[in-house]
């Protein structure tokens, strides 16, 4: 608000008390995490200016010239764009929310922007989808009818194949975010990347009768770990080992560090490089095993929840067959 410092002292008393209101609204603008994560970025910026003797007055608002000086020492110690495309929009953002000229709106920063991704871009590292296959030797080697802490593995593996899940919507997910009907489960996804108003949406999952069925496996899961239809606990958590089994911990959802290490575990004697597998794995899968037969584009995607065709396609590694039919059908 330091761009309008002159009018807030001349407001009204009955005006003036709003203002506090008004910045926090502004903070709600963008997610929590975002907002730490640029205030952060701007504070770095803020102590490399004072260190080099630029002045209060030049930080906010800051001149265009030491910002691209300020970027360059970054692009020159980093190892990846992440650190630059940080700085640059932490900058934009603090200027932003004080309604200020930002110097992200110069060329020279801009071009220093673009140089940084350009000298630092490596090769994206996709990771292998996981194949119905896989998930078949997976369930036959894990399955124990009252072994908990394998049914846990598996729930979660195939949830995440067969919803299109993303590791942080499958890992919050809460037994209250289910209903099993005789078709089918709903599940309810509560916050979502794509999902930036937090409206929440809703994955149907087929009821298929097979020993893979994603909604016998989380039913049985269900009924092994004792939840409550209306229990609002994690469905996925820590496990203590005890002389009956296995039995929960606190109510919080297994980190990700822990649910790849339980992915590794898992699939590491079915594949011939797990390193080139991750959780992602899951989500890829099934979108991969769904394009290859063909499915709706518009089904698809929406029950992938993404945004975009291009974030979509992503997702997707083509079967040999499928790109074959492209230099079949050219006539030649």
């Amino acid at each position: 608000m330091q761009s309008h410092m002159e009018e807030i002292q001349q407001l009204p008393e009955c005006l003036a008390g709003k203002i506090g209101a008004l910045t926090d609204l502004l903070d709600d603008s963008k997610a929590t995490n975002t907002v730490l994560k640029y205030s952060r970025g701007f504070m770095k910026w803020k102590r490399w200016a004072l260190a080099h003797d630029i002045s209060n007055r030049d930080i906010l608002p800051a001149k265009a010239l030491h910002v691209a000086l300020y970027l360059t020492g970054i692009i020159q110690d980093a190892n990846s764009p992440s650190p630059v495309i940080s700085a640059f929009y932490s900058i934009k953002w603090a200027h932003d929310m004080a309604d200020l000229s930002s110097p992200t709106n110069s060329s020279i920063v801009k071009n220093m922007l673009e140089s940084g991704k350009r000298k630092l871009a490596k090769p994206v590292g996709k990771k292998e989808p996981i194949t119905v296959e896989h998930l078949t030797k997976m369930y036959y080697s894990l399955h124990s009818a009252d072994n908990l802490y394998n049914q846990r593995t598996i729930c979660a593996c195939l949830l995440g194949f067969a919803g299109f899940l993303r590791s942080n919507e499958l890992l919050n997910l809460r037994r209250s975010d289910f209903q099993i009907l005789t078709t089918h489960m709903s599940i309810f996804i509560q916050k979502s990347k794509a999902d930036i108003y937090r409206d929440g949406s809703w994955v149907q999952v087929a009821r298929t009768l097979t020993d893979l069925c994603p909604v016998k496996i989380t039913e049985k899961y269900f009924t092994l770990a004792g939840f409550d239809v209306d229990s609002d606990e994690f469905i996925f958590r820590k496990l203590s080992k005890c002389k009956n089994g296995y039995h929960f911990r606190c109510n919080k959802p297994l980190s990700y560090t822990r649910m790849r290490e339980l992915f590794i575990e898992a699939f590491k004697p079915f594949v011939d490089d797990i390193s080139s597998y991750g959780l992602h794995s899951l989500r890829s899968g099934g979108a991969t095993a769904c394009a290859n037969l063909g499915i709706n584009d518009r089904l698809f995607k929406r029950h992938g929840r993404w945004k975009s065709e291009f974030a979509k396609d992503g997702y997707i590694k083509d079967n040999l067959s499928e790109r074959l039919i492209v230099s079949q059908n050219l006539g030649i």
